[in-house]
C-alpha cells in the first residue's frame, strides 16, 4: 500500500489556465542571476507562444492542483527528419527529488515518439551539472560544447569611459 500522505503527481498537457502559474514558476527559476547566459528571454510571451503554437508538446506536472513543474517544447520538421526540441524544463525546488523531472520528460518523449520524431534536442549551460546528469541518464549522448557570450549592458562601461 502507498503512504497515506503521499502526494499524487499528474502530468498533462499545458492548458490556458496554466499560463500564469507556469510563467510565475519560470520567473522564479529562470533569472539572469541564476542563468546569466540565457539566450532566450523568459517572459509572458514565451509561455503564451508555446501554448498558442504547439500546446500538445508542452506539459505540466501537477501535485494537488498546484503546478510543480513544466516542459515547453515543439516539433521541428526538417525533411527527412522530425526533431523534438525541449526548450524549457523546470521543477519547483519545493518538489525536487520527487521524480517530477523524469515523469515530465517521459511524457514529452512518449509524445515525440507518437509523432514520429526521430531526434530529441535540448541545451543547457555547460556548468549545469544537475541538468547534464539528468539528460545523460535519459539517454542523451555526450554533450557538444557551444559557447554563448553575453554582455549585460546595465553593468557595461562604455568604451569611451575606459580612459
Amino acid at each position: 500500500m502507498g503512504k497515506k500522505n503521499e502526494k499524487r503527481v499528474k502530468v498533462r498537457n499545458l492548458t490556458i489556465d496554466d499560463l500564469a502559474p507556469v510563467y510565475h514558476l519560470g520567473e522564479k527559476i529562470f533569472t539572469l542571476q541564476s542563468f546569466p547566459n540565457l539566450y532566450r528571454v523568459w517572459d509572458e510571451y514565451e509561455v503564451v507562444n508555446f501554448y498558442t503554437n504547439d500546446p500538445e508538446s508542452s506539459f505540466v506536472a501537477e501535485i494537488d492542483g498546484q503546478i510543480a513543474g513544466f516542459i515547453l517544447s515543439y516539433i521541428v520538421n526538417k525533411s527527412p527528419k522530425k526533431y523534438g526540441y525541449l526548450v524549457w524544463m523546470c521543477v519547483d525546488p519545493e518538489f525536487e527529488s520527487k521524480g517530477l523531472a523524469s515523469k515530465l520528460f517521459d511524457e514529452f518523449k512518449k509524445y515525440m515518439l507518437e509523432n514520429d520524431v526521430k531526434v530529441l534536442l535540448v541545451d543547457t549551460e555547460a556548468d549545469n551539472k544537475k541538468a547534464l546528469r539528468f539528460f545523460m541518464k535519459k539517454g542523451f549522448a555526450k554533450p557538444n560544447e557551444q559557447i554563448y557570450l553575453t554582455l549585460n549592458l546595465d553593468e557595461a562601461v562604455p568604451d569611451n569611459d575606459k580612459q
